[in-house]
């Protein structure tokens, strides 16, 4: 049996980073074409990898902003570029959460399959980056996230989308 040593881990997490950047990219300037064939071809630890960046990146968000107000009307939309499955499964899973009055994350994604958790949070990035900093902002903080991806060494391991 093959066991995978520290840089196969490191690079598999920084794989993880830049695909879950670039969903997010997608999402931000409304690509659905790119949203909907952001997964495509990902083995579940691909996709596990993806998710586990999303949550890091998600809880230093969401400390640095506070707790941003979240309007109906831009999770919508937002929402509305994800594939058909993710988007019905996320919007049960937020009307649960606002019946229980209970965060999203507080595991309301827990039952989704991998590829649909990975869509929900990256719908609620870009929701929490939308309504704090407007298109610009958002779009800067990722562009600005990615240049620090970068500069730390981990530049991107795919061609660019």
């Amino acid at each position: 049996m093959a066991t995978t040593g520290a840089g196969d881990d490191e690079a598999a997490a920084a794989e993880g980073m830049w695909r879950a950047t670039d969903l997010l990219w997608a999402y931000l300037t409304e690509d659905q074409g790119r949203v909907r064939s952001g997964l495509e071809g990902l083995g579940r630890e691909q996709l596990a990898h993806m998710l586990g960046w999303q949550v890091l990146d998600h809880d230093m968000v969401f400390e640095d902003l506070g707790e941003p107000s979240m309007s109906v009307a831009v999770l919508d939309q937002v929402a509305a570029l994800a594939p058909l499955e993710c988007e019905l499964m996320m919007t049960t899973a937020v009307r649960k959460a606002v019946v229980a009055g209970t965060g999203l994350m507080a595991g309301g994604l827990d039952d989704f399959p991998l590829d649909a958790q990975v869509h929900a949070l990256t719908v609620l990035m870009a929701v929490l980056l939308l309504e704090a900093h407007g298109r610009p902002g958002a779009l800067g903080f990722v562009a600005e996230s990615a240049d620090d991806f970068v500069r730390r060494g981990h530049p991107r391991p795919y061609p660019a989308p």
